[in-house]
């Protein structure tokens, strides 16, 4: 029996030898004062017996990342070096020798490398860092990372704060390599994206979202496709290319529109595909729903939390809402895509919402597909906080 193990209660232990990568500070039950940021430390059951490893946490509700489960471990250099190559290993089984252009290389707890994700965006290499335990790590895996990928350069992005509507959060900070320009082309599946690695919060094409489009094209041709919260029009572009016959395009910011017209011309579409709608959801449409304009496929995909104006929508609350302002404009047997990507939300709770708005909007809906996050993005089984992304097909 180890006196300095962090001991926690019998619930949080199941979860540990589950393989749930997380320990919560309310099921500490005895653990060893002052203890530093990112130490490793052995973690026991209410009896005293090992479960395993887990890197400190000082603050917050995560109390302790959890690293191994062997009865013996150290986290240093050669573990970060082995699980990153693991990491690259089973990207380039999954998606191919080489590695995309535009994917996920280290997605933290699916890799054994917690608080941490890298996205590659073509030549360069940008970090998230989730977690104050990664700080002491963080330049290892860089070395690490240059290495192994010799990366024109790294950028990190710091996001120990949540993302919120009020938000302003600073350029990603330069690690390492040299400069990347602010326009950036990528490819995904032959098709072009502009990019910039250096923005505050994202570089302008959700890795995640990869399946979802590619549903969308598989499904656009012939139809009408309106693409709410539309962003910089990645699924706009997709349902172009799939043969819609023709892609409205909302989103709050004419910025966003001014990406989508960029990405058309990198992937050698028609600049003007996508028809832009600038301002508010909800207005866009009430008047599309008065116009009697009518959409054989509907994709939204808000944001957790957006403001236009004074308005907050908040996609933990205003589901039931959206959905019964999007039947209003869906032919009969139309399809809608709807996405969420609210870790806080429950499934069961997006889907009542969902439910209950398409009944306000005397429409009757079925799922007849659902798709969820890509390979490069692994989630442990017991991890249900991460599998935050949802996307569920509907037909009404």
């Amino acid at each position: 029996m180890d006196d300095t193990a962090i001991r926690i209660a019998a619930p949080a232990a199941r979860g540990v030898r589950s393989g749930h990568p997380w320990v919560f500070r309310d099921s500490i039950m005895r653990a060893p004062a002052d203890l530093a940021a990112g130490a490793c430390m052995r973690i026991a059951d209410e009896e005293g017996r090992s479960l395993g490893w887990g890197l400190v946490e000082p603050e917050g509700a995560i109390a302790l990342r959890v690293v191994s489960r062997d009865e013996q471990f150290a986290w240093n250099h050669s573990v970060v070096t082995a699980r990153l190559d693991r990491a690259l290993t089973l990207r380039e089984r999954h998606l191919g020798p080489g590695l995309a252009t535009a994917c996920r290389l280290v997605h933290g707890e699916g890799d054994g490398l917690p608080g941490i994700a890298v996205d590659r965006l073509g030549d360069f290499l940008l970090v998230y860092k989730y977690s104050r335990a990664a700080e002491g790590w963080l330049d290892m895996l860089v070395e690490v990372l240059t290495q192994r990928l010799s990366p024109a350069g790294i950028y990190m992005q710091d996001r120990l704060r949540p993302v919120s509507a009020e938000d302003r959060r600073p350029p990603a900070f330069h690690l390492a390599g040299k400069a990347a320009p602010p326009e950036y082309e990528v490819e995904e599946d032959g098709l072009r994206f502009v990019v910039d690695v250096t923005a505050p919060v994202s570089p302008g094409l959700f890795l995640d979202l990869r399946e979802g489009r590619r549903m969308v094209e598989a499904l656009a041709h012939g139809r009408r496709v309106l693409n709410l919260f539309s962003f910089t029009g990645a699924f706009g572009v997709r349902a172009v290319r799939g043969g819609a016959t023709e892609v409205f395009n909302v989103d709050a910011a004419a910025r966003s529109h001014a990406k989508c017209r960029q990405n058309l011309v990198a992937s050698g579409l028609d600049p003007q595909a996508c028809t832009p709608l600038d301002g508010d959801v909800f207005k866009h449409l009430e008047r599309l729903r008065t116009r009697n304009e009518r959409f054989d496929l509907v994709v939204v995909d808000p944001p957790p939390f957006s403001r236009v104006g004074s308005k907050v929508f908040s996609a933990l609350r205003n589901w039931e809402d959206l959905t019964s302002a999007i039947v209003g404009v869906v032919n009969p047997d139309g399809l809608v895509l709807a996405v969420s990507n609210a870790s806080k939300l429950p499934e069961d709770e997006l889907m009542q919402g969902i439910g209950l708005g398409a009944v306000a909007g005397r429409r009757d809906a079925v799922v007849i597909g659902e798709c969820g996050l890509p390979p490069d993005f692994p989630v442990p089984p017991a991890f249900s906080e991460g599998r935050y992304l949802r996307a569920k097909l509907l037909r009404l």
